[in-house]
């Protein structure tokens, strides 16, 4: 690869893919978005399927609409769209590339680390540590999704373009509450996971889900980014690798510890039926039960985390001042 590369991102407007476009552009590489938009440095999904894929170094793929959209209620038609917004736009992604007369040097495709799916589990101490080798615990909504999005991207022709796959765990974003409002709990803006939790919180009604005993896989979304540059970046690479810090700790852990640093307190336990019934049951899985995800070949291939642990983290991201 030259010095100075072109990646095209799908669903570049999305959380992950402005963090990235933005460390791309820092270091001197140029952006093109894959939207459903058109505009300045983009081209639609259309295009792409009519037009073929334009001259570039690297694809990443980060498109697909959020599974647990708070604003969106779980029926058929949101369940196909989640569906769709990944595998076919995979599909088509691939397909262009394959049909590329040079493809790019690198293909980097992504899904959850909801992959490993869930099992019933007494507490803790009983969930098995999974790596990249791993097979999956047991077989739920969320892991079927993303064995559908995986296959999707294997359809790739590896011998001409390096795949590397990247399994995702719940990413970490900014979360700030500042001025004079803030004093009357306004929420600020932010993405990511932190602020579609933040609201009980700043109400006084932070909750732990479930037993609090699953494990919660997190990664900051500045190792987000920089797990995507490695890979990109270091030809050798190819194959599974999880972004997932390796601090993984136990949800109640994790929301304690996010209700110190958001300086609120936790002041109940939902229940698994209340849960069930505000997100679906076949939702419901990635809230109550967990995976406890290692970063083992992440580790091997020589990235080094910034934020490993979470009270690192959230001191980086959580920013109260008033």
């Amino acid at each position: 690869m030259s010095d100075s590369l072109h990646v095209v991102i799908g669903g570049g407007s999305g959380f992950i893919g402005q963090a990235l476009s933005e460390a791309l552009r820092r270091r001197g590489d140029r952006v093109t978005w894959i939207s459903r938009q058109p505009g300045p440095g983009r081209i639609t999904w259309e295009d792409l399927a009519q037009d073929g894929l334009p001259p570039c170094d690297a694809v990443v793929n980060l498109a697909g609409q959020h599974i647990l959209n708070p604003r969106r209620r779980w029926n058929d038609a949101y369940r196909a769209e989640v569906i769709g917004s990944r595998v076919e736009t995979t599909r088509t992604l691939v397909a262009a590339i394959n049909g590329s007369a040079r493809p790019p040097a690198v293909f980097v495709s992504t899904a959850g680390k909801c992959f490993y799916g869930t099992a019933e589990l007494g507490g803790a101490a009983d969930y098995p540590e999974l790596d990249e080798d791993s097979q999956p615990m047991g077989v739920d909504f969320p892991a079927e999704l993303v064995a559908l999005w995986e296959a999707a991207a294997r359809g790739v022709d590896a011998t001409r373009v390096r795949h590397v796959q990247v399994r995702i765990g719940i990413v970490l974003g900014a979360v700030r509450r500042e001025g004079f409002l803030g004093r009357l709990w306004r929420i600020g803006e932010g993405r990511g996971f932190l602020p579609i939790i933040r609201l009980p919180f700043c109400l006084g009604l932070g909750a732990v889900i479930g037993s609090g005993r699953q494990p919660f896989p997190w990664i900051h979304v500045n190792d987000m980014t920089g797990i995507l540059l490695h890979l990109i970046d270091r030809p050798d690479l190819a194959g599974r690798f999880n972004a997932v810090a390796p601090g993984i700790v136990p949800h109640e852990t994790f929301i304690r510890a996010f209700a110190r640093h958001l300086r609120r307190p936790v002041t109940w336990r939902a229940p698994a039926w209340l849960v069930r019934r505000l997100v679906g049951a076949e939702r419901s899985s990635i809230l109550l039960e967990g995976q406890l995800v290692r970063p083992r070949r992440t580790l091997e291939a020589g990235y080094r985390f910034r934020f490993a642990e979470i009270d690192a983290a959230l001191t980086d991201l959580v920013e109260v001042s008033f």
